[in-house]
């Protein structure tokens, strides 16, 4: 990962903010569209795995061929996109070739498998190897100087040998396969547990990657470019709560069966963690924002330095976010999950609207950060089922004051 952030750092600095920001608007756009492509499956994938493992056959072929089908729809809609967008040529191949990242999450349903079963090595492996391989190729396109569709074609060519591995590793760990007549009851349990996970995600996009996408249509490709810049850095650890819960989750799942109160204990110290864990990545990033900003991607940059550090807390809400997603998703509370996330989108479009216009790319991580707080945190306290959790999240806010219980003394 510190390989290809210093890799994609000194890609910023050969494309400069308009460039950076054209290549940044085309993924952001396709990320609007990839809940789509992954079908709101994972957490329902997961249970069914651990919960029901003889079913695991079926439940990973049904996964794939859902997943297939919406990525070809998704990618027409790009399609569409590409054609039907005021844009050059070039900004049209940037999105049709950011736009076969949709097809992914297909290649990618053995690692639910991997998940489920703790065999994390073999996944981090294939990532490894993939990262390896896009670093160094990069490296060779800065060096030639090469067109801004050959960057997004690494983008693309390092996801698929990511899945490739997966799939090899799943293979070789004796991933079990379909049944002669895969059960299509099993499907239509599959849609109807993901359905409110794929709106809330695509929420969830909404709020994530719209600001991009209205930068460059509000403030221009060069504010798309520094907001970008300042939201690599911040968004680096997004990957530290997802990998705790996939490690995580099988245990907090067992504790259910050991009472209430193991389980509620077992959550708030998974929620002090993410809380204690993202707090320091705050507030260390916000303090060193401006150095941090000009070692990366030098002065033609500087303006993403106050972004970076309006962006930075935003990693405080995603951190409980993702917990709270888990818990959501063992209890079955899917569609308050979507109407928390479609809160969150709405409001962080709103926000933008007003904010974009008279702050710019500041004015978006302001956005960001309200947009967060509100999804992942205030709007736990408005269900009765959820109020539980709104509590626990807000102990974990406290968790500089609370942090001593977790000392050990001899």
């Amino acid at each position: 990962m510190v390989l290809g952030v210093l890799v994609g750092f000194w890609m910023a600095r050969h494309l400069g903010p308009a460039n950076f920001g054209a290549l940044n608007y085309a993924f952001a756009a396709v990320a609007l569209f990839l809940p789509v492509a992954e079908m709101g499956l994972d957490a329902v994938v997961r249970r069914i795995l651990l919960v029901e493992p003889e079913w695991a056959g079926d439940c990973l072929f049904w996964a794939r061929r859902l997943r297939g089908a919406a990525a070809c729809l998704s990618y027409l809609l790009i399609v569409v996109w590409a054609l039907a967008a005021p844009m050059g040529a070039r900004d049209q191949w940037l999105l049709l070739v950011a736009g076969l990242g949709l097809f992914q999450p297909a290649g990618m349903v053995a690692d639910l498998w991997l998940q489920a079963h703790l065999y994390a090595r073999s996944s981090v492996l294939s990532q490894w190897l993939a990262l390896l391989i896009g670093a160094a190729w990069r490296v060779g396109l800065i060096l030639t100087d090469s067109s801004l569709v050959a960057f997004a074609w690494v983008a693309i060519a390092e996801a698929a040998c990511v899945a490739a591995g997966i799939e090899l590793a799943a293979r070789r760990l004796g991933r079990p396969r379909k049944s002669p007549a895969p059960d299509r009851s099993l499907r239509n349990e599959l849609i109807r547990g993901a359905l409110p996970l794929l709106l809330s995600g695509l929420a969830i996009a909404l709020y994530m990657r719209i600001d991009v996408v209205m930068l460059r249509s509000i403030a221009g490709v060069e504010a798309a470019g520094v907001y970008a810049a300042a939201v690599r850095i911040s968004e680096l650890w997004y990957f530290v709560p997802v990998a705790l819960a996939s490690s995580l989750l099988p245990a907090i799942l067992r504790s259910r069966a050991e009472g209430p109160a193991v389980y509620e204990r077992r959550l708030q110290q998974f929620y002090d963690l993410n809380a204690g864990l993202a707090l320091l990545v705050a507030a260390g990033t916000a303090l060193i924002a401006g150095p941090l900003v000009g070692w990366a991607y030098g002065p033609a940059f500087a303006a993403a330095a106050p972004v970076l550090r309006w962006h930075a807390w935003a990693s405080v809400f995603v951190f409980i976010g993702v917990v709270r997603g888990q818990f959501l998703a063992n209890e079955n509370l899917g569609w308050f999950y979507f109407a928390a996330t479609s809160v969150g989108g709405g409001l962080n479009v709103l926000l933008n609207l007003w904010l974009i216009p008279r702050s710019g790319p500041l004015g978006a991580a302001q956005a960001t950060l309200i947009s967060y707080a509100a999804a992942a945190w205030l709007s736990s306290w408005f269900h009765p089922a959820v109020r539980a959790t709104a509590m626990m999240q807000s102990r974990a806010l406290l968790i500089p004051f609370r942090a001593w219980r977790y000392l050990r003394f001899p």
